[in-house]
């Protein structure tokens, strides 16, 4: 089987990233000044057309998780995307990708449809902004997002600051209604998965070796999950003992899904920057 096709982005200050064209997937981020690899990739991985891979910033849309009747996660992290230019940009370096419907969307979500994915890279920073777009004559409706994987040195040594105080839906304990995180800082101790509606950003994830700051525009929700022990074992394309070394912070759009009139767009945006611990 060939393999996928892929592209590496350099900026000036040696910031690089790795993306595929198969659903525009960023699968690597190594900031400039030092600390190596951002985003957790699984060794597990299957890398197959049509196959999800498993880490790095997978596409959401047009739907997120298992809320409605596609695919988990849509289709758009599972089609191919094309490059549409790479432009340097002073000390960064912006890569832009674009997706239509095709006859794989249409078997699965009967509205045309274009996406576009700009990835910008540079120094400590990468941004990755998502647009929706409709192009058709009837209304659509979507959820999804970026499913970011940020790489931690030891998941025991790791929490996410900013999300004190506020409401969360937590959906490992399949509560409806939302409760309060009442801990200034949010540890991963067991199995995590929650929706945090209206998050506040920036948000800080915390480690022994290294310090993320994560912020988005557009998003309305937050979601953060790590699988723990048990869940994390059972997933096939995970390797042993892979969610150690994994948060899943997520700009997403679940809690109200956006809609759009024919010719009108959504963006929303993602940005991290690497920090000293």
């Amino acid at each position: 089987m060939p393999p996928l096709d892929k592209i590496t982005l350099s900026a000036p200050g040696g910031a690089r990233a790795e993306i595929y064209l198969q659903g525009a997937h960023l699968t690597s981020w190594i900031p400039s000044g030092g600390g190596g690899e951002r985003l957790f990739l699984s060794a597990a991985s299957e890398f197959r057309p049509g196959a999800a891979i498993r880490g790095g910033v997978p596409v959401l849309f047009p739907q997120f998780a298992g809320r409605g009747r596609l695919p988990k996660h849509g289709f758009a992290r599972n089609l191919l995307w094309n490059l549409e230019g790479l432009d340097p940009q002073g000390d960064s370096v912006i890569a832009r990708f674009s997706q239509r419907e095709s006859l794989d969307s249409l078997r699965l979500w009967d509205h045309p449809y274009a996406l576009s994915l700009t990835i910008e890279l540079g120094g400590p920073r990468l941004s990755l902004q998502l647009t929706v777009t409709n192009p058709g004559v009837t209304e659509f409706s979507f959820t999804g997002g970026l499913h970011t994987y940020l790489r931690v040195n030891d998941l025991a040594s790791a929490s996410l600051a900013g999300l004190g105080g506020r409401p969360f839906i937590d959906t490992v304990g399949g509560l409806d209604r939302p409760t309060v995180q009442r801990q200034s800082r949010l540890y991963f101790p067991a199995e995590t998965d929650r929706i945090y509606p209206d998050a506040p950003s920036p948000l800080i994830l915390h480690d022994s070796v290294a310090r993320i700051a994560i912020a988005s525009q557009g998003f309305a929700d937050c979601v953060v999950w790590n699988p723990g022990s048990e869940l994390g074992a059972r997933i096939p394309d995970l390797e042993p003992e892979g969610y150690r070394r994994f948060i899943c912070v997520e700009a997403a759009q679940i809690v109200k899904p956006v809609t759009l009139q024919p010719g009108q767009t959504w963006a929303g945006v993602q940005s991290l920057q690497a920090m000293e611990a």
